[in-house]
């Protein structure tokens, strides 16, 4: 998925702001903008304008360290260990700076390795500025990744083109200020600020935000700023050679920033270095940067070249600052959420703690209930089967004892026939005709048979029953055992046996 980036370049003059998406092939400018800070009322009033102009919610943003706050300094360290340069570098630091190199936060790009040395260019930051810094994109929802310093990223783009020189520079000149960077076959060996004094050039600028045309410049007191610079120049450029004895000379300056909307610049810069000069257009320069024909007609090369460097700032093919680090290091989303975490833990722990309590009460009040329930199971144990002094388990002794008792009753009688007891006294009961007079007084089942005695009121009635009694076939060798006359004389006392059917 092609990642859009903010370029968000912030000098003396201008906020200036390039979206550019990367594509297959290069790069696609989806917006560009300038605000001059003096006419917006400062910094975070002009970067307020930027984001009306170009919404920054779904881009990552690369921004730069104002001109002024940075020093650099060149230095060679005796290892080529990156690590190592890094962890000694403070200390190295140390008795360079006037102010406590502990309030500074430190970075560097290397120049040149050898087997046993390591040159590099050291920048240094004051903490607090770059807090300070920071806090202005906070209210905008903006986290830039990257703080690098201004024009290096512009200088890599002029780097990385085929047909750029191998010894040039890179000259930003400001209304205030002014900033080369040299580079020796293709490699950056010099950054160095330099005071500046450009009178009604921030005009020139406001002008050209504005895209009007004509205006005051007072052109002979910029062509002596101009001459001065250029003298300024030429003694830094022998200094670092005298330091260095690095005898490459620039072959070709690129002319960025205010001064490259003044057209003589070119002229009186090339004359005072007696150097080949041209105005910078990073678009045309690069040559895989796409433009809108609308956006076009708003991109200024001179005022955001800059911010177009940031915007496709390539971190792994080129050499740049990140002052992103330490205390500063970007916040992932884990560490952004980090305070929810650890109050969303502290309520989940309450909450496991509670749970973990409510299972205890609960525990403990089944165990009562068990508790309970075992001591009357033993109870009724023991009223059941008052024999059995030795409990061990209740329930399984008197599942065994009901088990015993079950076995035992199986050979009683009546119990293992195939017909019940209440099956037989119904089927007895509707052998004997309803409108009969029959009182049964006894009746005794068992394994061999039926013995029934009962009271009627005649002899055939008897005679009767035996009958009704043998047309069943659950019965065989129903026999009338006996029959007689009560002791009233007005019934017949009578017992009748009857043998089960097989």
């Amino acid at each position: 998925m092609p990642r859009t980036i903010i370029g968000l370049d912030i000098s003396e003059d201008t906020v200036t702001a390039v979206q550019a998406k990367s594509m297959m092939q290069g790069y696609q400018v989806t917006g560009c903008v300038a605000v001059p800070i003096t006419e917006a009322g400062g910094i975070s009033v002009a970067l307020h304008a930027v984001c009306e102009e170009i919404d920054p919610k779904g881009s990552a943003c690369n921004s730069v360290i104002e001109d002024g706050h940075v020093s650099f300094r060149n230095l060679s360290m005796p290892f080529t260990d990156l690590k190592k340069i890094r962890q000694t570098l403070v200390f190295e630091l140390e008795t360079l700076m006037a102010a406590p190199v502990d309030k500074h936060l430190v970075d560097f790009i290397d120049v040149n390795r050898s087997a046993s040395q390591t040159d590099l260019i050291a920048a240094t930051v004051n903490r607090a500025f770059i807090a300070e810094h920071l806090s202005n994109f906070e209210s905008l929802g903006i986290e830039p990744e990257v703080l690098d310093v201004r024009n290096l990223p512009l200088a890599n783009q002029v780097l990385m083109q085929p047909d750029s020189p191998e010894n040039g520079m890179l000259l930003y000149i400001g209304s205030k200020k002014c900033s080369i960077i040299l580079f020796f076959e293709k490699k950056i060996v010099l950054i160095r600020q330099l005071p500046f004094n450009a009178a009604g050039l921030a005009a020139v600028v406001s002008r050209a935000v504005k895209r009007e045309q004509g205006g005051e410049f007072d052109s002979e007191a910029y062509r002596a700023q101009l001459v001065s610079l250029c003298n300024s120049i030429k003694l830094t450029l022998h200094g670092f050679q005298a330091e260095t004895g690095n005898t490459n000379k620039p072959g070709k300056v690129f002319i960025t920033g205010p001064g490259g909307l003044i057209p003589e610049t070119a002229e009186i810069v090339s004359k005072g270095l007696t150097l080949p000069v041209s105005l910078l257009n990073l678009r045309e320069t690069a040559g895989n940067i796409q433009l809108s024909a609308h956006l076009a007609s708003l991109y200024n090369p001179a005022l955001m070249d800059n911010a177009l460097g940031l915007a496709i700032r390539e971190s792994k093919k080129t050499k740049g600052f990140n002052f992103r680090r330490e205390e500063f290091q970007v916040k992932t989303q884990l560490v952004r959420i980090k305070k929810e975490l650890i109050h969303a833990s502290i309520y989940l722990s309450i909450i496991l703690v509670l749970l973990a309590v409510n299972w205890l009460v609960d525990y403990r009040d089944l165990k009562k209930r068990t508790a309970d329930l075992d001591s009357r199971i033993k109870g009724i144990f023991t009223q059941t089967f008052p024999e059995i002094t030795n409990i061990v388990d209740p329930m399984h002794q008197m599942n065994s004892k009901i088990s015993e008792l079950k076995n035992a009753a199986a050979g009683a009688p009546g119990i293992n026939m195939d017909r019940t007891v209440l099956e037989t006294m119904n089927d007895i009961s509707a052998r004997i005709p309803k409108n009969l007079e029959v009182q049964v007084d006894r009746m005794v089942v068992d394994q061999d048979g039926i013995q029934m005695r009962g009271t009627t009121d005649t002899f055939n009635t008897v005679d009767s029953i035996k009958k009704g009694l043998e047309s069943s076939e659950m019965y065989q060798d129903v026999v009338i055992a006996s029959a007689n006359l009560d002791q009233s004389g007005k019934g017949v006392r009578f017992e009748i046996k009857m043998g089960r059917a097989q």
